[in-house]
């Protein structure tokens, strides 16, 4: 961070640490993560040299102190994902409008500690993750997104909102994100052109490229740390997320399953769903959970990866084959993060079902390195302004 050439980022909420590692990725240094869930700070603190701090946004009182309090002399990039299950299609039942959504649940209230330290620090640009949904609220009479973004432009950022698909940028998972990105610099916001998909310069990376080099686990395997033996050749997918691990695989446990969730994980097809089982595999109204189980599709990219496999995973089962050598179970934590690009010498800390919760509420790497390589070269151009003399503040 001594190095003036090159961005220090902030990363507020910043859970786990997807976004952390994508801009590190991209060159950056990750100056400080931010979060005050616990378990997630262990994570981010293992994985980023402990440059993390488990504390309450509200409890800063002084963002710039803060900082000075920690060493960091300056902050060029402010990223972060301000907690968004307050803004998610789930829970929605008995909810009428999305108006009651937005004034009943705080949780939609955290991004304006995310505004109180872009005013208070300013750095060149800031990076702001949510789901898509949020870009659907009221404030009143107006668009959340275009009240968060008209308080960024009083402060004189300019800005631009845009839902992006990771499946777009490598991530073998169609998970889709609302960016809202801002520079003090006076540039047009420019996102990231789509790499991977049809007609574009490669295919979408699939389930099966992900994770068919893991080692064959059977339900219940809750050996944390073991000895990564590949199963075939790696391809460019796996190999990305093999480098420097050294041998060792963290974080590939499983779920304990009964006899009648593997019979009927075992009778599914690839993409089948709860609704198409046989009556005497249910235990639920298949009318209310029609998608309750689901079957990953080896050769096609993922479905989105929630925050819910924390509490089952049943959305996921492994793709195995009929006389196949894998057992049917649920996928494990390791083949998670593979869905969501996290390498494997990522190592996520805490109970198994924390670290599904962790995985779920990450933004993948690949996709904020995407966004991270598309800036760097105007947050340079920024610094070298700055070391020049011709900043502005």
């Amino acid at each position: 961070m001594s190095n003036s050439s090159i961005p220090v980022v902030l990363d507020l909420f910043c859970g786990a640490g997807g976004m952390s590692l994508g801009f590190e990725l991209a060159g950056y240094a990750i100056g400080l993560g931010v979060d005050q869930d616990p378990l997630a700070c262990q994570t981010h603190a293992y994985n980023f040299g402990g440059h993390t701090v488990c504390v309450d946004l509200h409890e800063i009182s002084d963002p710039l102190a803060f900082l000075s309090e920690h060493s960091i002399k300056r902050v060029d990039v402010i990223i972060g994902g301000p907690p968004c299950q307050g803004f998610s299609r789930v829970g929605r039942g008995k909810l009428r409008t999305l108006n009651q959504i937005y004034t009943q649940d705080n949780r939609n209230q955290l991004y304006q500690q995310y505004i109180r330290f872009i005013a208070a620090i300013r750095p060149l640009y800031f990076v702001m993750e949510n789901v898509p949904d949020m870009g659907k609220y009221l404030d009143g009479e107006q668009r959340l997104v275009d009240k968060i973004r008209s308080e960024f432009d009083s402060l004189g950022y300019l800005t631009d909102a845009r839902v992006l698909c990771a499946a777009d940028y490598g991530v073998p998972q169609l998970r889709k994100r609302l960016f809202l990105i801002g520079n003090r610099l006076g540039k047009p916001v420019t996102l990231p052109e789509p790499t991977h998909g049809p007609g574009r310069v490669y295919p979408y990376v699939t389930v099966w490229q992900a994770i068919s080099d893991l080692p064959i686990v059977e339900i219940n395997h809750r050996q944390d740390e073991i000895t990564y033996v590949p199963r075939n050749a790696l391809n460019e997918y796996q190999s990305a997320m093999r480098q420097s691990s050294n041998g060792i695989l963290y974080n590939h446990q499983t779920r304990w399953h009964n006899a009648q969730d593997l019979e009927a994980f075992t009778w599914m097809p690839e993409g089948g769903k709860y609704k198409d089982l046989p009556a005497q595999f249910k235990r639920y109204r298949d009318d209310i959970f029609k998608d309750k189980y689901r079957k990953l599709i080896r050769n096609q990219p993922s479905w989105t990866v929630e925050a819910h496999i924390g509490k089952d995973s049943y959305r996921y089962i492994y793709p195995s084959i009929p006389a196949g050598p894998e057992p049917p179970r649920t996928i494990s934590v390791r083949e998670a993060a593979r869905l969501q690009s996290f390498p494997d010498n990522f190592r996520f800390i805490g109970p198994f079902t924390k670290q599904f919760y962790q995985l779920g509420n990450a933004v993948p790497p690949l996709l904020a390195m995407a966004i991270a390589e598309q800036l760097k070269p105007f947050v340079i151009q920024g610094l070298e302004v700055n070391a020049n003399g011709g900043g502005n503040s």
